[in-house]
């Protein structure tokens, strides 16, 4: 499939003159070549485990994380210790282990790029967002049985990398959005369109294309926001939609505007993906459970677990009666 990318058709001036910072920006977020090695040898029907194993290991701190990782009972945890990134890879299967390595090179990415940026946007913030909206994505996939869950994880944590490419190139416009309200991080797409003529679902899925991702992940960031107008290939359908869907849900506890965020979270999980009030439980429970061990993963704190809590038992409480809440 050849995707139909902002960069493929005709642009008025203005957004040529994004893209063309784009092209040109030297500071442009830049997979690792080692993860691209990993994702190369994990699509490889002939790679060997050992093969595998040799490369990771090459990176210290990516196998002593992914060793934490296939410990964990995330994954479901082993019966036994597994202490070589080999017993890893066999116990996770391929599929994990790329998506695990992708991962932690984009959490290097974000931490390097909060050092060195510009302050246009709240990288805190775009982080927290990302690692929120991951677990929400496999818990969705967990849930509803489907096969792809672990791209379903990863699809979910790069769907706003478009976000940190407008903000190496168009940072001093993204500044003026800071006098709106951003909470709401569905408004941000039409700021980006009026403002620069393009949003970062294009940028997020040109990026992906250029780090030669899989197109089911250049797909999900481009249908993030809006996959309703998705069409085929169908193989890709619910991942655009758990994709989309993981966002909302991540911004129940992103968003201050709490009930607003659990008002939009019932209104889009009811379109093709249907979250139906019995489904709430087992996926909001699910991302609760799962948020401590990926924040460990990640380095990273997500908030203050009471305050998380108490979201969540917020959230439970409407999503599961499913009735949409009046904000006042």
């Amino acid at each position: 499939m050849q995707l139909s990318l902002p960069l493929d058709i005709a642009q008025d001036e203005e957004v040529s003159t994004i893209f063309e910072r784009i092209k040109r920006c030297k500071s442009l977020p830049i997979l690792s070549p080692l993860a691209s090695k990993i994702l190369k040898m994990c699509q490889n029907e002939e790679t060997e485990t050992s093969e595998l194993a040799d490369i990771i290991s090459q990176d210290p701190g990516m196998a002593a994380q992914i060793l934490f990782m296939a410990n964990s009972g995330y994954y479901g945890g082993s019966r036994h210790k597994v202490t070589s990134i080999g017993q890893a890879v066999t116990l996770l299967g391929f599929s994990t282990i790329a998506n695990l390595a992708l991962s932690f090179c984009f959490y290097r990415l974000i931490k390097d790029m909060k050092e060195t940026s510009a302050s246009g946007i709240d990288h805190v913030k775009f982080w927290r967002r990302s690692i929120l909206a991951s677990v929400a994505g496999r818990a969705i996939g967990k849930h509803f049985a489907c096969p792809d869950a672990e791209l379903m994880f990863l699809g979910a944590l790069l769907q706003d990398i478009g976000i940190l490419a407008l903000n190496e190139v168009a940072s001093k416009e993204i500044t003026l959005f800071q006098g709106l309200d951003q909470d709401n991080h569905s408004d941000l797409q039409p700021l980006e369109l009026e403002h620069l003529g393009v949003d970062h679902q294009q940028v997020g899925a040109w990026l992906a294309q250029h780090w030669q991702l899989p197109e089911e992940f250049q797909v999900a960031i481009l249908y993030s926001h809006t996959p309703e107008l998705f069409e085929t290939p169908p193989d890709f359908q619910a991942l655009v939609d758990t994709v989309a869907l993981s966002g909302i849900i991540a911004d129940i506890w992103i968003n201050p505007n709490t009930e607003a965020a659990i008002d939009l979270a019932l209104l889009k999980s009811q379109g093709r993906l249907t979250v139906q009030p019995e489904d709430w439980e087992p996926i909001l429970g699910y991302i609760m459970a799962g948020i401590p061990q990926i924040a460990s993963f990640f380095h990273t704190r997500l908030g203050n677990f009471q305050e998380m809590t108490h979201v969540h038992r917020l959230a439970l409480k409407h999503l599961s009666a499913s009735k949409p809440m009046q904000s006042a």
